[in-house]
């Protein structure tokens, strides 16, 4: 009878000596330094951090690609490019819907 309790009791005394050790083990954060936030607020507010420096980044380099291209064409090119973009910029006042959802949508009697 003691030789059946022997291995139960090493499994209870090894699980309880390691569940105290592993579980006061902190995982490193993934982004390699920083501090992990503490509060969700944290959490959300760094988030947004994040997204909103990527979007800001993208934009300053969507418009040094526009320019860099601009500045490639020559001087006709260039008059023919703002001529459109003024041409664009005054058919689409007022067009928040697009075109396929006014000619394939249901009518808006009210319009």
């Amino acid at each position: 009878m003691r030789l059946k309790q022997l291995p139960l009791a090493l499994i209870v005394l090894s699980l309880l000596a390691s569940s105290t050790s592993d579980a006061q083990r902190r995982r490193a954060p993934r982004d390699g330094g920083g501090q992990t936030p503490k509060t969700v607020q944290e959490s959300i507010r760094s988030a947004e951090e994040k997204e909103a420096a990527r979007t800001a980044e993208l934009r300053t380099s969507w418009n040094d690609a526009k320019e860099s291209h601009y500045k490639k064409q020559d001087k006709a090119t260039r008059k023919r490019m703002r001529q459109n973009d003024r041409r664009r910029k005054r058919a689409a006042q007022g067009r928040e819907i697009p075109w396929w959802r006014r000619i394939f949508g249901k009518p808006n009697r009210y319009r």
